[in-house]
């Protein structure tokens, strides 16, 4: 099986994990598809050269993640004690050290190794590998595991395919090339499920999925002259509903979808006043400017941050940093 890129090097993070004794590879807070897929992918991949390899996040994998291989494996939880003897730390998919959520106590005297596929990636790593050229960073897991010239099992297959399923919109953005489909082929080949990721993925919601969707859905609104929509979930609907911010992912795409918008816009409360700001951008509008202008980033066309305060206070600033992107 080819890679993806080839002129990507490996080698340094190779050497680095031949003289590792015991390995901790760790996922992002709030983890999505790409992250955990990212994650168990590695894990079986390096699992089966005979590394002693353990998963611990801050968060817990989400519902839509629980279908893979291995995903029982990974712990969660804000204490690391569990982990004493972990030599080396992969961090997979995590733009900034902080995302990581971990005090940086943890990593003294530690090898930290970052591979991500973020632009704003801020190399926070004692070994990074980064490239933006990568539509998922499964895709570079699976380059990883060429490198290794490793046969492709279904326990690797599955994850990586859910992770580029998810982080290209179904394979809908820009960043999907042909030998993105080559790819997907050869995972396909080696065992991973269309029908078992789109069904566990896309057809398996709760019911008070689409209460929380209806509250969202309230809340849709077109403002600079067309060429941006909003859409809002407050932290009293994630109560009133029994639902968490994952279960409004994807709600995004509803603005998105909308004729004539350029920026879509999506600010979900996750706790009193604390707001994840999500943004999606058509070609040439980088919303990825709009998010570091606000202490964030991302990609160019796909981008978010954190913000704190009243929604008020909030949308105005997002309201601002996006008429700046249009210009409007």
């Amino acid at each position: 099986m080819k890679s993806l890129y080839e002129d990507v090097n490996w080698q340094v993070l190779k050497q680095t994990l031949s003289n590792a004794k015991k390995i901790h590879v760790i996922a992002h807070v709030n983890p999505d598809s790409d992250t955990i897929g990212s994650q168990l992918a590695l894990y079986h991949a390096l699992t089966a050269q005979g590394f002693h390899i353990v998963m611990h996040n801050i968060d817990p994998v989400p519902r839509i993640c629980q279908y893979l291989q291995g995903s029982g494996l990974i712990t969660h939880g804000e204490d690391f004690s569990e982990l004493q003897g972990c030599d080396t730390i992969i961090a997979v998919d995590a733009g900034a050290f902080g995302r990581l959520g971990m005090a940086s106590s943890y990593v003294q005297g530690k090898t930290l190794i970052n591979i991500d596929h973020h632009a704003s990636n801020t190399l926070y790593g004692d070994i990074n590998v980064v490239d933006a050229r990568y539509c998922a960073t499964g895709a570079m897991i699976y380059d990883l595991i060429q490198s290794y010239d490793l046969p492709m099992s279904e326990a690797m297959a599955a994850p990586i395919y859910a992770a580029v399923l998810t982080d290209t919109a179904s394979f809908r953005l820009s960043t999907v090339t042909a030998d993105t489909h080559r790819m997907i082929a050869n995972l396909l080949d080696a065992g991973a499920s269309v029908e078992t990721a789109s069904h566990e993925i896309y057809q398996n919601f709760p019911k008070q999925r689409f209460d929380l969707l209806k509250y969202a859905l309230d809340s849709l609104d077109i403002q600079h002259n067309g060429c941006s929509a909003w859409i809002s979930v407050r932290y009293a609907m994630y109560q009133e509903t029994n639902m968490s911010a994952e279960d409004s992912e994807g709600f995004i795409d509803y603005a998105r979808s909308i004729a004539g918008v350029c920026v879509a816009v999506f600010l979900r409360e996750e706790s009193p006043e604390q707001w994840k700001l999500s943004l999606r951008g058509e070609y040439p509008y980088d919303v990825s400017a709009v998010a570091a202008s606000l202490g964030g980033g991302g990609h160019k066309y796909a981008a978010g941050c954190s913000l704190e305060g009243g929604f008020e206070k909030v949308q105005n600033q997002v309201f601002e940093a996006v008429g700046a992107c249009l210009q409007v």
